[in-house]
């Protein structure tokens, strides 16, 4: 259970339909890593959303959902980190199921860094100042 007030996932805070995850999936930008696969697209809602998933490949059922929670702590505790609002899907890839906590929250926060990264290429160099 959080300990702090505002470290909940909330369910506003949460993908729940197909519809929204298919449309993360047709407008997002995916970055790769060892053990998921990170989907992000901006909302307008001001805040971050996630869906997670984690198919049979990953193994049975006590490996999806550990899978999924190591995933669902990652962005939890990661949220505040970044502004503005992204959807997120996360989806597990068998790689996961060795690995602890600490490991995945390292990955998920490069994947966030590969990410502002290449939004930043996207929106081309900052403009010189003016004098």
């Amino acid at each position: 259970m959080a300990s702090a007030s505002g470290a909940r996932l909330r369910p506003r805070e949460r993908l729940v339909t197909g519809a929204e995850y298919r449309w993360v999936f047709r407008r997002g930008t995916r970055v790769d890593s060892a053990t998921f696969l990170l989907v992000a697209a901006e909302n307008r809602q001001g805040h971050h959303r996630v869906g997670l998933a984690a198919g049979r490949k990953v193994g049975g059922a006590v490996q999806r959902n550990r899978a999924r929670r190591l995933l669902k702590e990652s962005f939890r505790k990661s949220k505040q980190e970044a502004a503005g609002g992204l959807d997120l899907v996360l989806v597990a890839k068998r790689e996961i199921v060795g690995r602890t906590q600490g490991e995945v929250e390292r990955e998920f926060r490069e994947c966030l860094r590969r990410l502002a990264s290449r939004a930043a290429g996207r929106r081309g160099p900052a403009a010189p100042p003016r004098h």
